[in-house]
């Protein structure tokens, strides 16, 4: 009864993390079209209730569902984010990890991955 109960928490949870990544995602279509970024706070303030707060661990799982059917050819859209937002870049950096992508270690170095990937993520959504 109990072990029922647990994956019935379980299976609530990841539905509910489904959907905050959808609205994620959405909002950073939205961005990517517009050819800007974003960071969570404005994420937060621009998706309401559709993104309450997360634990470290449900970022990074909301980021790795945003991304997880990103062509392998294409950068990640969550890369919207740590461009202007340190703080989301430890998340980024694990979902990332989780969908086979290698960033690298220097922050200079990453700066200039994230710049790169963004510009060829305005240059792509340009025109969807």
């Amino acid at each position: 009864m109990r072990q029922k109960a647990l994956a019935e928490e379980a299976r609530v949870q990841a539905a509910k993390l489904a959907k905050v990544a959808d609205a994620v995602r959405g909002a950073l279509k939205k961005a990517a079209r517009e050819q800007s970024t974003s960071s969570w706070a404005t994420l937060r303030r621009r998706l309401g209730s559709a993104l309450p707060r997360l634990s470290a661990d449900e970022q990074i799982e909301v980021l790795y569902q945003v991304d997880r059917n990103t062509s392998p050819d294409e950068p990640l859209l969550s890369t919207l984010l740590p461009v202007n937002d340190p703080g989301i870049a430890p998340a980024f950096r694990k979902a990332a990890a989780r969908l086979g992508v290698d960033l690298p270690d220097d922050p200079g170095d990453l700066r200039d991955a994230l710049d790169a990937d963004v510009q060829r993520l305005h240059d792509l959504w340009r025109h969807r």
